[in-house]
């Protein structure tokens, strides 16, 4: 499923779509699972098209401390209408075709999903193979210039 034909609407859609490498070689997106896409593209009262959608699947990426791959769910719901009027909508709409390219249209929602920076890694005393980060020791270190201080605070509790 890649184009839909326009003139065909209501079109219910239950099905798998897989998104080729090229899409996102240049990301940090390392693989992607398929995507089940349900849900049904109309047109409305306004004679506007209207896809609404669901979108769930699976990408990997990298974890942002130890370089691990990282499972990602993605779980969108699409509530889109496609007027004349924008312009954005012309990569993966071709209205003089009355085509809508299904594709083009789900990988630009689908890259809005993807975080910046992902771990899985939480706290401050992270470790890795021959590495550490924030080293802790048990013994709270309290520095000189403050030990005054922290004497009148422990007094006052």
């Amino acid at each position: 499923m890649e184009k839909i034909n326009l003139n065909l609407l209501p079109i219910e859609i239950d099905d798998y779509i897989e998104f080729d490498e090229n899409y996102y070689k240049n990301t940090d997106i390392k693989h992607m699972d398929k995507f089940h896409i349900k849900g049904k593209i109309f047109y409305n009262l306004s004679e506007e098209i209207e896809i609404d959608l669901n979108v769930e699947g699976n990408i990997y990426l990298d974890d942002a401390i130890t370089l691990e791959e990282i499972k990602y769910p993605i779980n969108i719901k699409l509530n889109e209408i496609l007027n004349d009027s924008e312009e954005n909508s012309s990569e993966f709409y071709e209205k003089n075709k009355n085509i809508l390219d299904i594709n083009e249209f789900l990988w630009e929602n689908i890259v809005l999903e993807v975080p910046i920076s992902l771990t899985k890694k939480s706290g401050t005393n992270l470790k890795g193979n021959g590495w550490e980060l924030n080293k802790k020791s048990n013994e709270e270190e309290i520095d000189p210039r403050l030990a005054k201080l922290n004497e009148i605070f422990k007094g006052g509790e």
